[in-house]
């Protein structure tokens, strides 16, 4: 895979993953407006989310 394909996918992946990520930093953004550090419970979710959403991009560039 030459340098372009691997942009190309990584893109791809992002834009199809950008909803995922955008949702993880405003629940991690919500709490912060509220004055308050995110729960642990918010901050497991977050992690989730990111987690699953990287390797769902690692994965576009592997193929």
């Amino acid at each position: 895979m030459n340098y372009t394909q691997i942009a190309v996918s990584a893109v791809e992946a992002l834009i199809q993953n950008g909803p995922m990520i955008v949702e993880d930093i405003k629940a991690l953004l919500r709490p912060l407006k509220e004055g308050r550090e995110p729960t642990a419970d918010e901050w497991a979710f977050a992690e989730q989310q990111l987690d699953a959403a990287n390797v769902q991009v690692q994965q576009s560039l592997i193929r």
